[in-house]
């Protein structure tokens, strides 16, 4: 399914050991062969290499502004990290990262990676024939090696469908370039105890992987043929959701291509029922990169493994993405130990004429020095860690004054809004209560007599009685003159059981 070209490497290759932390397993790339890993060759000074399960690294994508570059720009990005992965700031994390193809104007974005150093030593306790490890990577990254290995054509975008016994993930490259990955619940172990929960018998672990690997997703048995159909519907299911997702996020068109993997090795129509459900053309992820791959079988993740150490040897890879706590110490004469014995030679060899004590006093003096430079280092990296949190905190507090500010703004709005209307009550009653004195007046000067007065907010319906109508409409002519009145009324009427006529007048007041 996949190209050849630059697979095998040139006679003289470096033996490599492909470790993987969780079956336990090791193989041994040599000489464009595999085989398997045996105690002698674990003890060599081989180049060993190995990985961490998408489960087990936190991902994200963080934003930094493009003035930021240089000594710095770690440091903001490692910043950033601890506050939006939500990182511990009492742990202690392998971070490495680069720069997205996804931008977005001012601000460069970049894809973090994070691994809690205490989770490596957990994941690697069971990994006890191998003392040291070169070379530790992402499940995801080690897909990178398709493409710079020429096996897979860069152009377009590709989505990597992988299931671990203990894990499953779904990674996208966008053209050669990672961009997307995700941890998802489907693991082989979560299909087989879903698998005999669903059936209503348990069956073992073991003999469904087997059943899997043998007979694929067809069985002779009817209801085992009927569950697995449900299964890895749901399964894929999910995992169109997942790729849903990911196109929104990162403004994908469509996914060229799947290529579909699992711990067990081919599984027969998995490919054809992930293409039904998904509609993405699916190959199976097969890679034959060794001479005898037709004779022994390994898993795609040992031989992925092989090629970035190809990659890492070629000096391809960049050694800030190895988050390996395991590397093999350097040579003696780099490490400060070797330093100081090649010194005390000298010494020794240039001095012999000088006393025991100066021979002594020099040495003691370097071991003081390094130890005195070490301790340095120490309480640096502490501070660092604990600045780090600080900014961390100092942030989010930012963030929370800032949403309190909001809520005091609106506090006082409100409160500026009431006392202008408890000053427009007060302004305006005492005006009223004038004006009312100068209204009734003049209906007293008209020969007429308020009845009612009804007050609606700065306007006043006063009805008043007269004898004769000729009073009333006096009365309203008089109250026209004057422009601090707005006068109007509907009618004059005569009372029908009385003699009196009356009339509602609404008199605006114009107070304010």
């Amino acid at each position: 399914m996949f190209k050849k070209k630059g697979i095998l490497s040139s006679v003289g290759e470096k033996p490599i050991v492909a470790v993987d932390p969780y079956i336990p397993n090791a193989y041994l790339y040599k000489k464009s062969l595999f085989e398997k890993a045996t105690p002698k060759e674990l003890a060599k000074n081989n180049f060993f290499i190995s990985y961490v399960q998408t489960k087990d690294i936190i991902s994200s994508t963080v934003d930094i502004a493009r003035s930021i570059s240089g000594e710095d720009l770690r440091d903001a990005i490692e910043i950033k990290a601890y506050d939006e992965l939500g990182l511990d700031s009492g742990a202690e994390y392998s971070i490495f990262y680069f720069e997205s193809q996804k931008q977005d104007g001012d601000e460069r974005i970049f894809n973090v990676i994070a691994v809690d150093k205490a989770s490596l030593y957990d994941i690697f306790a069971d990994v006890k024939d191998v003392k040291y490890i070169d070379y530790i990577t992402t499940a995801p990254f080690l897909f990178k090696s398709l493409y710079t290995k020429n096996i897979v054509d860069p152009a377009g975008i590709d989505c990597f469908v992988y299931f671990h016994k203990d894990d499953a993930f779904v990674t996208i490259y966008q053209d050669g370039e990672y961009i997307f990955s995700k941890s998802i619940r489907y693991s082989l172990k979560v299909i087989s105890d879903t698998f005999s929960k669903e059936l209503g018998k348990r069956v073992d672990e073991a003999e469904f992987f087997s059943m899997l690997s043998k007979t694929g997703l067809q069985n002779k048995n009817s209801s085992y043929q009927q569950q697995l159909m449900k299964l890895f519907g749901e399964v894929f299911v999910y995992v169109n959701d997942v790729i849903l997702y990911a196109k929104r996020a990162y403004n994908l068109e469509k996914i060229d291509q799947i290529y579909l993997g699992t711990e067990l090795g081919y599984v027969a129509g998995l490919e054809e029922f992930c293409h039904n459900y998904v509609n993405i053309p699916t190959k199976k992820l097969d890679l034959k990169i060794a001479k005898n791959s037709n004779e022994f079988e390994v898993d795609s993740m040992s031989s992925l493994m092989v090629l970035r150490a190809q990659e890492f040897l070629d000096g391809e890879v960049d050694e800030e993405t190895n988050i390996s706590i395991f590397k093999k110490p350097p040579p003696f004469k780099n490490r400060p130990s070797g330093k100081l014995v090649q010194v005390a030679a000298a010494t020794l060899f240039l001095s012999m004429a000088y006393p025991t004590y100066q021979f002594v006093y020099n040495t003691m003096f370097l071991k003081n020095e390094l130890q005195d430079l070490n301790t340095q280092y120490q309480q640096k990296s502490s501070e660092s860690r604990i600045r780090k949190a600080a900014f961390a905190s100092t942030n989010k507090a930012h963030k929370d004054i800032e949403a309190k500010l909001t809520a005091k703004n609106k506090e006082l709005d409100f409160r500026t809004k009431l006392l202008h209307e408890i000053y427009a009550k007060k302004v305006s009653y005492p005006m009223k209560a004038k004006v009312l004195t100068d209204l009734f007046s003049k209906v007293t000067k008209h020969k007429s007599k308020v009845t009612k007065v009804e007050n609606i907010g700065d306007d006043m319906i006063v009805t008043i009685r007269s004898q004769k109508d000729k009073y009333v409409t006096e009365l309203l002519t008089e109250l026209a003159q004057f422009k601090k009145y707005e006068v109007s009324t509907d009618m004059i009427k005569k009372d029908s059981n009385t003699s009196y006529y009356e009339s509602a007048i609404k008199v605006g007041l114009n107070v304010n």
